[in-house]
This record gives C-alpha cells, sequence and structure tokens, in this order.
C-alpha cells in the first residue's frame, strides 16, 4: 500500500505527528512520504490512503487543508480512504477553565477538515486523531507520539484489511 502523509505546521508539533505516523507505516510494510501542504501536491495515481492534518489555532484550520481536501475528489482521490489529524492546545488547567475554552478547541481543525472531506464526498476514515500540545508552541504533550503510531497501525489494518 502507498500514501501519503500531508501536514501544516506552525511550531513543528503537527510535523512530528505526521512524520510519526509515516515511519510506523514504513515499519509495517508500507510506502509512506510526508509533505507539507505548502508544497505543490504529488500526482495522486497510484496512491492507496492519504493521511491530513493541521493545528487548531484560534479554534479554526489552515486554508491550505481545507482547500486541499476540496480538491482530492477533482485529482481522481474521491474514493480512497483519508485520515484526518490535528494537533491543539495548550488546555486549560481547571474543568472550569476547560469548559470555557471548549469553543476553541471543540470541533478544531480535525472537526472542520473531517465536516469539509465529508460535504466534498470523500471516502472519510470512521476515526480522526487528535495531539496535545502542551504550550502555545509545544512541546507535544508526553506519548502524542506514541498515540499517532497506534492510529497509523490501526488505519492500516483497516485499510488493508478492506483491500483483500
Amino acid at each position: 500500500m502507498k500514501t501519503l502523509v500531508l501536514y501544516r505546521s506552525y511550531h513543528g508539533n503537527t510535523k512530528q505527528i505526521a512524520e510519526a505516523m509515516s515511519r510506523q507505516i514504513q515499519e509495517l510494510g508500507h510506502v509512506s512520504s510526508v509533505q507539507d501542504l505548502r508544497r505543490k501536491l504529488p500526482d495522486l495515481q497510484g496512491l492507496d490512503l492519504i493521511l491530513i492534518g493541521a493545528p487548531t489555532r484560534m479554534a479554526r484550520v489552515t486554508r491550505k487543508a481545507l482547500s486541499v481536501l476540496k480538491s482530492l475528489r477533482k485529482r481522481g482521490f474521491g474514493d480512497k480512504p483519508v485520515a484526518i489529524f490535528d494537533t491543539y492546545g495548550p488546555l486549560p488547567a481547571t474543568p472550569e477553565e476547560l469548559e470555557k475554552s471548549r469553543p476553541w478547541i471543540i470541533p478544531g481543525a480535525v472537526g472542520i477538515m473531517e465536516k469539509t472531506a465529508k460535504d466534498q464526498g470523500l471516502n472519510v476514515y470512521g476515526k480522526t486523531l487528535r495531539c496535545e500540545v502542551l504550550g502555545m508552541n509545544g512541546p507535544l504533550k508526553e506519548h502524542e507520539q506514541e498515540k499517532a503510531t497506534t492510529f497509523a497501525k490501526e488505519l492500516i489494518s483497516s485499510v488493508a484489511g478492506n483491500r483483500v
């Protein structure tokens, strides 16, 4: 199976998640490459799966992530699976502060991208991945990269299993 992991990262956190998932996919014996969303998309022919991620910033997602999602069907990737991930945070320390912050965190980039992908008629993988960042610029919360590799394992198992 051949995959492409697309990401947009401001401080390197989303890039770290993208790279961790790509490494895991390669360790499972598949071909995987990672690319910044700001670069021109490669030819999508021959790809079996795309993962796309961006940070949640001010309750939003980057326009580039949305424009890429909107272009996938036109580029022949309508029926193949697309998986979505984001990074978000930092989360407030108290339950009261967390409740006040909910609109800034939920649905987040992942929810916006998932809705956009579904609205475009894309084959969206049933689970999304959200990875927490501790400070405004990072680092990632402990074990978030491991969470990303587990997500990649489950994704590949599901997608590869459906191809048999």
